[in-house]
């Protein structure tokens, strides 16, 4: 059985949540001194970074195998790295004007990911593979 659409779109939404993940650690790498100079607290921006990369790499891999935690999994690290985006834009991040965006962009976000997850399409994509391997 093929994967649908959604699922494609799931796999592609959280790759794209990787990468920018990725550049997180790698500018943190790279601009070290700057971050500190910057009072940016450079290894938890590298640590952060580093961990919603591999959570990523790891979700993504279950996704595309159809594994039936990958769909739980892809729910709870969804809710959580949205929780952790706003805690840190409100409590460590100098206040920014474009709050709105950022708020309305989550919103929208969040609710494509429940429509692809809680589609009849993407439910039976995981419940088949997983039964197909018992």
């Amino acid at each position: 059985m093929g994967r649908p659409f959604g699922v494609i779109s799931l796999a592609l939404i959280v790759i794209i949540v990787a990468i920018g993940n990725g550049l997180r650690l790698c500018e943190a790498v790279f601009f070290w001194k700057v971050l500190e100079e910057y009072h940016a607290h450079p290894l938890y921006i590298a640590i952060s970074g580093g961990f919603w990369l591999f959570a990523a790499i790891f979700i993504v891999i279950g996704i595309w195998q159809g594994k039936t935690w990958a769909w739980a999994g892809t729910i709870a690290s969804a809710t959580c790295y949205g929780s952790w985006y706003w805690i840190d834009r409100l409590v460590l991040q100098v206040p920014h004007g474009n709050w709105p965006f950022a708020l309305v962009l989550t919103i929208l976000i969040t609710g494509l990911l429940a429509q692809i997850l809680l589609s009849k399409k993407t439910r039976f994509y995981f419940n088949s593979n997983e039964k197909s391997r018992n």
